[in-house]
């Protein structure tokens, strides 16, 4: 088997393919090292809070097993825990919160007044309700994408760099492997993890309808306007999101942009656009120096939900993609329930209807970017 992406898509899929039996394949990169796109570019925030019932079980579970995993003796979740502000009316936040404790997951809300009172450090936003769900946080990256990629690689999968996967090689609308720069490549079953170039590979004339959207992040170096340990603090009405990072801070103005693949250069507008939500909704804010900035790209399916499963038209093609803005937190999961579907079991504590490739959401044709 191959498996195209050596991000977390690709590294937690073959990592949980191993545990359940599968012991060689090869994972296609198309760059020199792994990580090199979203996996190694995002925010490292896991965050259970989403709106979409189906969304919220798959994070929460991820965090589960983000909690109990170790990297050389030490956890790959920092739980610093997150706050979630919102602006006007308390019904929104108190209806999460409560759906939150309808899945064991911790969660308080808080007025302002309290919020502040408990984290000093509020009193630079504004802000009417806070939700704060102590279980959420930073996870270390780069520490749980290597250790997926050494747990497969030690079953006997081998991870072959910069090399892209350029076709599909279909005996009508069977598998038989693929074509890279470097030659063919035999295989019965192809797994499409390929971040921002998936859907594309073996339905260049009826690709799935991913959209990349590119996201700005910005950091600041400004010491002493957060402890080291604080809480992620996430504006949902507003929409920007601040973390503590090193001695200053990390800052993301949640701007989307479409964006063909590829490592996409900094905008602009997006400065400004983080710039003006910081001075009407984080005063205390305003007068940082932003020091060093980057931008990459997330991959959402139209209903926003990742698509794991066999191809509807192509048979030996395994979809993993659309993880957006939540392949980080949700990785762990994502990697055992595509496994399983893989295998033929039966995943029952989620509706895995809700990722297939043929879903009814994923039924427009758009052009293919590669």
């Amino acid at each position: 088997m191959v498996v195209i992406g050596a991000g977390f898509a690709g590294a937690s899929v073959a990592a949980a393919l191993t545990r359940a039996g599968v012991a060689s394949g090869l994972i296609l990169e198309r760059e020199l090292l792994p990580g090199s796109h979203a996996s190694g570019r995002n925010a490292a925030m896991a965050r259970q809070l989403e709106a979409d019932p189906v969304l919220r079980k798959l994070a929460i579970e991820g965090v589960q097993r983000l909690r109990a995993k170790t990297v050389a003796g030490s956890p790959v979740l920092r739980q610093s825990g997150g706050l979630y502000l919102t602006h006007g009316e308390p019904h929104p936040a108190a209806e999460w919160c409560a759906q939150l404790h309808e899945q064991c997951v911790p969660a308080e809300l808080l007025s302002a007044v309290k919020a502040r009172q408990r984290f000093p450090f509020l009193n630079r936003f504004e802000f009417d309700y806070a939700l704060f769900c102590p279980t959420d946080g930073i996870v270390d990256i780069h520490a749980l994408l290597s250790d997926l990629l050494a747990e497969a690689r030690r079953a006997g999968f081998e991870i072959i760099t910069d090399c892209a996967c350029e076709s599909l090689i279909v005996d009508g609308s069977v598998v038989r492997g693929v074509r890279t720069p470097r030659g063919e490549v035999s295989a019965r079953i192809v797994v499409d993890a390929a971040g921002a170039w998936a859907g594309c590979v073996g339905r260049e004339s009826a690709p799935l309808p991913l959209k990349r959207l590119r996201r700005h992040l910005f950091v600041c170096g400004d010491a002493g306007l957060f402890p080291r340990d604080a809480p992620l603090v996430w504006d949902l009405d507003v929409g920007y999101y601040v973390r503590p990072e090193g001695e200053g801070l990390l800052l993301c103005p949640c701007d989307e942009t479409e964006h063909p693949p590829d490592i996409p250069e900094v905008d602009p507008e997006a400065e400004d656009l983080l710039v003006d939500k910081l001075l009407k909704y984080a005063p205390g804010l305003a007068n940082i120096t932003l020091r060093r900035s980057w931008a990459c790209l997330r991959t959402f399916a139209p209903d926003r939900l990742p698509i794991i499963g066999w191809d509807p038209d192509i048979d030996g093609l395994f979809h993993v993609s659309g993880l957006g803005g939540f392949g980080v937190t949700t990785s762990l999961a994502i990697g055992d329930v595509a496994s399983t579907l893989f295998c033929g079991g039966v995943v029952d504590w989620i509706e895995v209807s809700s990722f297939s490739a043929g879903r009814g959401a994923l039924r427009s044709v758009p052009q293919c970017n590669n």
